[in-house]
């Protein structure tokens, strides 16, 4: 048998282990929830103004703050910097509010 055979064979009974919920050789990154609720309150927005700023629907961002979905990629980065630096973002906002006013 090929070495291609038996990579194939191998990668199949890890993916039929994974399905069936045991222990794989594939080590799974856990990640961390975020709470966008509390990220959207830190920044004292509405969930229409906060969906706007996240680049998703209210109704997206709901299903956020209700658990059913998490954000990903720069959506799910900022929130983790709000929960991290809520200040911080919200002066950057407020910069960029003034100098878009201008």
């Amino acid at each position: 048998m090929s070495n291609f055979a038996k990579e194939l064979i191998a990668s199949m009974e890890e993916a039929r282990e994974h399905a069936r919920g045991g222990k794989t050789g594939v080590q799974m990154r856990q990640v961390k929830p975020v709470d966008v609720k509390k990220a959207r309150k830190a920044l004292g927005m509405t969930q229409a103004e906060f969906a706007q700023l996240m680049g998703t629907s209210v109704s997206g961002l709901q299903k956020w703050e209700q658990g059913a979905r998490q954000p990903r990629g720069a959506a799910r980065t900022l929130v983790r910097l709000i929960e991290r630096a809520p200040e911080a973002v919200k002066e950057a906002l407020d910069e960029q509010e003034e100098a878009d006013a201008a």
